[in-house]
């Protein structure tokens, strides 16, 4: 039988990617809050979230900050967002629907997380949710506030190769 060295290559090649893959460390989230404001006349109808994210893997890591806002008449979901710009490396994420219980925004949601870096672009996506992972409150007059628990910070998101 004979096996092409482009074909061993190609495998071998594979191989040593799919390991590199499995032995990197999660990406941190060091923050992360959400925000929404009264419904009601005169408010400002700007729901907001802000998240930290940083790539250990890196030489010396640089955080990315990452930010969407949205109002009561759209839907955030889907929407990819640009971060903050990095040496080396793109960022993006998407607010996701959480697929279980009463899916909200601010209060029960996945963010999906995009690193393009070195031709290659990298995903991971992690849920967030009240009581789990995040804690907050809204006041009487309907602003509510939320964010990482401490015990929950930095936040691990296992990423994959997506190409």
């Amino acid at each position: 039988m004979h096996v092409s060295s482009g074909l061993i290559t190609y495998a071998l090649s594979f191989a040593a990617l799919a390991t590199a893959t499995l032995a990197l460390e999660p990406w941190l989230i060091s923050e992360l809050t959400t925000f929404s404001p009264p419904d009601r006349p005169g408010s400002s109808p700007h729901s907001v979230i802000n998240a930290t994210i940083s790539d250990p893997n890196d030489q010396t890591p640089v955080t990315a900050f990452c930010a969407a806002t949205w109002t009561f008449e759209e839907s955030p979901y889907g929407t990819v967002n640009a971060c903050s710009e990095v040496p080396g490396g793109r960022w993006r994420f998407a607010m996701l629907e959480a697929a279980d219980g009463e899916p909200s925004p601010t209060t029960n949601f996945k963010l999906r997380f995009e690193l393009d870096k070195d031709g290659q672009t990298l995903a991971g996506t992690a849920s967030f949710r009240v009581g789990e992972n995040l804690s907050g409150l809204c006041s009487a007059g309907g602003v509510c506030s939320f964010s990482l628990k401490k015990e929950n910070t930095p936040f691990a998101v296992k990423q994959t190769l997506e190409n």
